[in-house]
């Protein structure tokens, strides 16, 4: 191997290698500017031109592109619309209707949206200021005094209403609840001692049972009102509270002052009405959760203005508060009915009212109050209606009349309600087929709804307090009630074979059932034999010993040989043709010697012998028992 240095240069062309030198200096140049202009093309932003591409036709890109745009402009732009089938179906609706261009189909669709969307508005908001108030019912009270609240039971469709509870003589007043079916008709009551006035109530269900929501006095033991708490407590038929009993359960309603609540059940909500200082109003929303768990959130307040604050009702539907206010006849302040919004607390809506005049145009006895509104939601349809009650008529006579304000729908169903409820003439439900009692019924007592009513023989047996029981169908008439609630409940036998028999009482808005009586159809007896025991018998056969009853009364009658023991008991009356209470005694005239033996009829149904009153005892042959008395 040849070593190279610079002293020794074994080759005498070292000229040579050094042009090799600069040769590899220039190639390393050349990569480094190649490698930078690469680089520089790599992060380029902006495009290359189109024109320096070739096609595979041998075209540059942007004239094929050109090409291609013209082509698309005369196919749409330039195209008359019948020749594309892809322009011509687009534009085209569903009806077949051939626009002029794809933008006004577009926008005619849109003006179709927005109608749409105005019809769906009207169809779902509610406005009581556009529709006529038109008569409802008129409330079936338990107590005398004028009408204070009512509200509906949203799920049955009963009707709860308050009044002031006569003869109240203390400060702290009471107040009685009355339920009614949807006609108004008195279904029961109860009394809330030192309740208030019931200006207003809520209600709600829980669990299957309904409780009344309350104001509720605070009273010291000399029976003075000096405090207002609020509380809850179950609804129960007949049943009087006063203070620690009855189930009542006490809130906090976040304040020292006087409240009254009602509720919204449909959206779980709740508004107390704060009294302020010159029976100023303000109004509060809440969530009915809340206030169960003491949770102090507002949803929001209505200050009510001072020309409104003579308070008659309100009622909530969701963030809306409607407000009914008005004094008697106007005198200073009209009925008015008005919308506020619990958002902002802004007045929507204001109208007067002069709706519960009788037939003749004018108010009974001259007298007009409002009293009370309650705002309905159909749970199904979610249509509304505006219930607003009046109070006309003299003082003990009062009329509660209520009037709605129907949305479109809700006009028909509750029209259809009540008449499905009314009974126009006798024996009505279809085609003049009577109603049947409902199913599980098992003391007529307890069922006080007006009408004509049938009952079978088998279901007769199973009413504790039918007066005769599985001997026949009848027929049950409930007359109107008198203005406390008490109703004549009358029923009638349905036999051909037998005499008609009717009986009749009356039944208390508790309950309360007076005795049956039976009203005399006819002076005929249809007479039964009475079977003997201890030894009497019938001498012969055309004087068997029978019984009869008709119209309160018990008969007796036959020729019986009865055994001369003093008391001897030969027969038994069925329960129908037993005497009241206490024993029936008559002297009967005996055979084969003169006088009379005396005959006992008891009210466990024995008929006993008793002592003689004859010539000769000896030769007593028969008694001719003939006794008349009167039926327990």
């Amino acid at each position: 191997m040849v070593q190279l240095n610079k002293r020794h240069q074994p080759y005498p062309n070292a000229k040579l290698l050094s042009q090799l030198d600069d040769n590899a200096s220039l190639t390393e140049n050349a990569i480094n500017q190649n490698k930078s202009a690469l680089t520089k093309h790599k992060t380029e932003k902006e495009a290359h031109s189109s024109s320096a591409i070739n096609h595979s036709t041998g075209l540059p890109v942007s004239v094929e592109i050109e090409t291609t745009k013209t082509r698309l402009r005369n196919l749409v732009l330039e195209a008359d619309g019948t020749n594309v089938k892809e322009v011509v179906d687009a534009r085209v609706d569903r009806e077949g209707t051939v626009f002029p261009s794809l933008r006004d189909l577009l926008v005619a669709k849109e003006t179709a949206l927005d109608d749409l969307s105005v019809i769906v508005q009207q169809e779902t908001s509610f406005d009581y200021t556009t529709v006529p108030p038109v008569y409802y019912t008129t409330l079936n009270l338990a107590d005398k005094t004028v009408l204070q609240c009512f509200v509906i039971d949203e799920e049955t469709g009963d009707i709860y209403a308050t009044q002031v509870s006569s003869g109240n003589t203390d400060e702290s007043q009471s107040y009685t609840i009355t339920r009614m079916n949807q006609n108004g008709v008195m279904l029961d009551s109860m009394k809330v001692v030192h309740g208030g006035h019931g200006t207003t109530i809520g209600l709600e269900r829980e669990n299957g049972q309904l409780y009344i929501w309350s104001n509720y006095d605070v009273v010291d033991t000399n029976g003075s009102t000096i405090g207002h708490d609020l509380v809850r407590f179950p609804y129960t038929p007949g049943a009087t509270i006063n203070g620690g009993n009855g189930g009542i359960t006490r809130y906090s309603k976040f304040n020292d002052k006087y409240t009254i609540p009602v509720i919204d059940q449909k959206n779980g909500l709740i508004a107390f009405r704060i009294k302020e200082e010159g029976d100023n109003s303000t109004v509060e929303l809440r969530k009915l959760s809340d206030v169960k768990t003491g949770v102090d959130k507002k949803l929001g307040t209505v200050k009510v203005p001072s020309d409104l604050l003579y308070l008659q009702g309100f009622t909530i539907d969701g963030y809306d508060l409607y407000w009914y206010t008005g004094d008697t006849n106007s005198q200073m302040y009209p009925a008015e009915l008005v919308q506020f919004s619990f958002k902002d607390g802004a007045l929507k809506k204001r109208i007067t009212c002069d709706f519960g005049r009788g037939a003749d145009g004018k108010y009974e006895g001259d007298f007009r109050e409002p009293e009370s509104i309650y705002l309905y939601k159909d749970p199904i349809t979610g249509k509304k209606s505006l219930f607003a009650g009046i109070a006309t008529g003299t003082v003990g006579k009062r009329n509660a009349k209520i009037y709605a304000y129907h949305s479109k729908e809700n006009a028909a169903k509750f029209a259809t309600d009540l008449s499905a409820g009314y009974q126009g003439y006798a024996l009505s439900k279809n085609n003049g087929y009577s109603k049947r009692l409902p199913d599980g019924l098992t003391k007529l007592s307890t069922f006080r709804q007006i009408g004509y009513y049938y009952m079978y023989t088998t279901e007769t047996k199973i009413i504790t307090d039918h007066p005769s029981p599985g001997d026949a169908g009848w027929w049950l008439d409930v007359m109107p009630a008198d203005p406390s609630g008490s109703v004549i409940q009358t029923l009638k036998r349905n036999s051909t074979g037998r005499d008609i028999k009717i009986y009749t009482r009356v039944v208390t808005n508790t309950g309360v059932a007076g005795n049956w009586i039976e009203v005399m159809t006819s002076q005929k007896l249809s007479w039964t034999n009475l079977p003997l025991k201890n030894g009497a018998s019938n001498p012969d056969s055309d004087n068997k010993l029978q019984y009869a009853v008709n119209g309160g009364m018990g008969y007796i009658r036959g020729r019986v040989n009865i055994p001369k023991t003093d008391g001897v008991v030969f027969a038994t009356l069925p329960s129908e043709a037993r005497p009241s209470s206490s024993s029936w005694y008559q002297g009967c005239q005996v055979g084969g010697t003169t006088g009379d033996r005396k005959i006992a009829v008891r009210s466990n149904g024995e008929v006993a012998g008793l002592g003689f009153a004859v010539n000769n005892v000896d030769s007593v042959t028969y008694t001719y028992v003939n006794i008349c008395y009167p039926l327990n």
